[in-house]
C-alpha cells in the first residue's frame, strides 16, 4: 500500500478517537490538545482537498482504510468498522457533490465511490470472507436512518404488488419529502440536516411500523412507505398522524419546525405497475409542494388534469438528456432593433434531443424545477451556447433564462463568470432573465443575486412582465437593464384594445424608469408597427426570426 500522510504525522489512538467524534458529530464532547487539534485540522483539510483531484481521492481511499486498520483492529465488529468507513467517505464525498460541477448522476457517483471504499476496507482489514455479506446488508439499508435503501424499496414494492394482485387487495404507496431541507443544510450545516432526517425517520417508524409498513429512505430528502391492505381513509388518517407528529418536532431550535409534503397512491386506482404507483405518489408530493407544502395530496384520477404517464415519461426523458453529451442543445432566437433592422442579441432557448426528435425545453421547465434539475439544464445549454458564440466574431448580447430556484444558489454568479472567462466573452454581454414560474419565496436572496450579478458586470432583465406574481415588486427592488413584456399581451395587441392599452402604458412606465422594453411573440408586421409607435424598438418573435440551432445574422 502506498504510504500516505496518515503514517507520517504520528497519529495516536486518541487522535483517531477524536476523528471518529468529528465524523459522528460529537463536537461538544471533544477536548483536544493543541497538537492533536492541529493534526486533526490538517487531516480533515487534506481529506476535503483530496476530492478535487481523482489521484488525491484514491489516496484518501487508502487513508480511510489505514485509519480503520490502525484504530479499530480485528476486535471490533465488521459492521461497525464498515459503517464508520462509510461515514468517513461520506464526509468529503458529500462536500464534493455540494461544491463541484457534476452531471445529473452525481448521487450514483457517490454510491459507486462509497462502495469502492467499502470493498477496499473489507479486503484490507482481512474480512474477505464476510465482505460480500456485509456489502449486501449495507446496500439494502440507508446508513444514516437504518431504513431500507431506494433499490431495496423498489424490490419490496414489486413483491408486495404481486401479492396484492394475487389476493385481490389494496396496496398503498406513501411518498414524503422533507420541506426545505436544502435551506436547513445551508443555514446549519449537514450535521443538523442529518439530524432532521433521523428525527423524521424515527417518526415514520412510530406511525407505520405497527401497521406492517415497509419503510425506506428513497432520496436525499425523501422517504417511502408501502402499506398493504388498507383503504384510503385509513391511509389518510395514518399520513395525517405522521404529518402532525413531524410538525411537532423541534430538532433544530424551539421556533424552527420541520414539515413534510406527502403524496399517496393506491393500487389499483393509480396504476397496475410498480412504476405507475411510484410516479403517482411522487407527482402527488410535487403537487403538495406547489400548493404550499406541509400537506397531503392524493391525485384525482378522474379530474383529467394530470397524465401520470406523460409526467413520468418526461422526467425520464429529461434525466436521460442531461446525461448524454448531445441530449441538450441550444437554439438561438434573434432580438432585433426594428428601428434599424439590426440584431442586438440572441436568447438562448434549450432544446431536448430525444430519439431523433428535438423537443422544446420549456415543456420540461416546471418539471425540471420540481425535481431539482433546472440548474443542470441551464448550465448545459449555456455552456454549449457560449462555445458556439465564441466561434463568431461579433458583439451580440446573450440572453439566458434563470428560474428563481436557480437564483437561490450562492455560486451561480461565479459559475457564469467562469464560463464567460473560459470562452473569452466579456461579462457585459450576458443578460440574465429572471423567469418567475412560482411566487417568489425570498426577495432578499433575489436582491443579493441581482447585486452580485451587476457588480460582476452582467446585466439583469425581467421576463414575462405583466404575468407573474411580483412584477412590480421586482421593478421597485432591482435595477433592471431590460424588461420583456408578456408575450400573450403582444400576441393580442392587434385584436384587443385592452391589450393594446396595457402594452402602451407598460412601455411608457418602463421608459420613465430608464428601462429598455423588449416585446416577445411579435408575429406580424402590424404588431411590429404598433410597438414602434409605443416606443418599443426591441422585438423578438417569429416575424423577425425563428429559433435556430445556428446563429443567424
Amino acid at each position: 500500500m502506498k504510504v500516505g500522510f496518515v503514517s507520517r504525522i504520528m497519529l495516536s489512538k486518541d487522535f483517531f478517537a477524536e476523528l471518529l467524534g468529528i465524523i459522528q458529530g460529537k463536537y461538544e464532547a471533544t477536548f483536544l490538545s493543541p497538537e492533536l487539534s492541529s493534526n486533526l485540522k490538517f487531516l480533515l483539510h487534506r481529506m476535503q482537498q483530496s476530492v478535487r483531484d481523482i489521484s488525491h481521492f484514491l489516496d484518501a481511499c487508502q487513508q480511510a482504510v489505514e485509519i480503520g486498520r490502525l484504530f479499530y483492529g480485528h476486535e471490533i465488529p465488521t459492521e461497525q468498522v464498515l459503517r464508520e468507513l462509510v461515514a468517513l467517505a461520506d464526509t468529503f464525498i458529500r462536500d464534493y457533490l455540494h461544491t463541484q460541477d457534476l452531471p445529473a448522476g452525481g448521487q450514483k457517483l457517490k454510491e459507486i465511490l462509497v462502495g469502492a471504499i467499502l470493498e477496499l476496507g473489507c479486503v484490507s482489514l482481512g474480512y474477505q470472507d464476510e465482505a460480500l455479506r456485509v456489502l449486501k446488508i449495507l446496500s439494502e439499508t440507508d446508513p444514516l436512518t437504518g431504513l431500507l435503501s431506494r433499490e431495496h424499496f423498489q424490490k419490496e414494492l414489486d413483491t408486495a404488488l404481486e401479492y396484492a394482485k394475487h389476493h385481490n387487495e389494496n396496496l398503498n404507496v406513501i411518498w414524503a419529502d422533507v420541506d426545505d431541507l436544502k435551506l436547513v443544510n445551508d443555514l446549519y450545516g449537514y450535521a443538523v440536516g442529518d439530524a432532521v432526517l433521523r428525527v423524521v425517520a424515527e417518526v415514520l417508524r412510530e406511525v407505520f411500523a405497527p401497521v406492517n409498513g415497509i419503510l425506506a429512505r428513497t432520496g436525499s430528502n425523501s422517504f417511502g412507505v408501502i402499506v398493504p391492505a388498507k383503504d384510503m381513509y385509513e391511509i389518510l388518517a395514518l399520513a395525517e398522524s405522521f404529518r402532525q407528529a413531524v410538525e411537532q418536532q423541534r430538532p433544530i431550535e424551539e421556533d424552527f419546525g420541520v414539515t413534510v409534503s406527502i403524496g399517496i397512491s393506491c393500487y389499483p386506482v393509480h396504476g397496475m405497475a410498480a412504476n405507475d404507483l411510484l410516479a403517482a405518489a411522487e407527482m402527488a408530493t410535487l403537487k403538495a409542494k406547489r400548493l404550499g407544502k406541509n400537506r397531503i395530496v392524493v391525485l384525482d384520477v378522474n379530474a383529467g388534469t394530470t397524465d401520470l404517464t406523460v409526467v413520468h415519461e418526461k422526467s425520464l426523458i429529461l434525466r436521460e438528456a442531461l446525461q448524454k453529451p448531445e441530449g441538450v442543445i441550444p437554439y438561438f432566437q434573434p432580438i432585433v432593433d426594428v428601428e434599424t433592422g439590426n440584431v442586438i442579441g440572441y436568447e438562448i432557448l434549450a432544446r431536448i434531443q430525444y430519439q431523433g426528435r428535438v423537443l422544446p425545453a420549456a415543456a420540461f421547465a416546471e418539471l425540471a424545477e420540481d425535481i431539482n434539475m433546472i440548474h443542470s439544464l441551464t448550465e448545459k445549454s449555456l455552456e454549449k451556447a457560449l462555445w458556439k458564440i465564441s466561434q463568431k466574431d461579433s458583439e451580440h448580447l446573450i440572453f439566458v433564462n434563470c428560474a428563481l430556484q436557480e437564483v437561490e444558489r450562492d455560486d451561480l454568479v461565479e459559475k457564469f463568470l467562469r464560463m464567460l472567462k473560459d470562452y473569452g466573452i466579456r461579462p457585459d454581454r450576458l443578460v440574465v432573465e429572471l423567469t418567475e414560474r412560482q411566487a417568489v419565496r425570498d426577495v432578499g436572496k433575489v436582491h443579493i443575486f441581482a447585486t452580485h450579478l451587476q457588480n460582476a458586470g452582467m446585466r439583469l432583465a425581467l421576463d414575462d412582465f405583466g404575468s407573474g406574481f411580483s412584477s412590480f415588486l421586482y421593478l421597485r427592488q432591482f435595477d433592471c437593464y431590460f424588461v420583456k413584456i408578456e408575450g400573450s399581451l403582444i400576441r393580442d395587441i392587434t385584436r384587443s384594445a385592452r391589450c393594446k392599452l396595457i402594452v402602451e402604458h407598460i412601455a411608457a412606465l418602463l421608459r420613465s424608469l430608464a428601462i429598455e422594453p423588449i416585446a416577445e411573440w411579435v408575429e406580424t408586421a402590424e404588431a411590429c408597427a404598433i410597438l414602434k409607435r409605443f416606443g418599443v424598438n426591441l422585438c423578438q418573435g417569429y416575424y423577425l426570426g425563428k429559433p435556430s440551432p445556428e446563429i443567424l445574422d
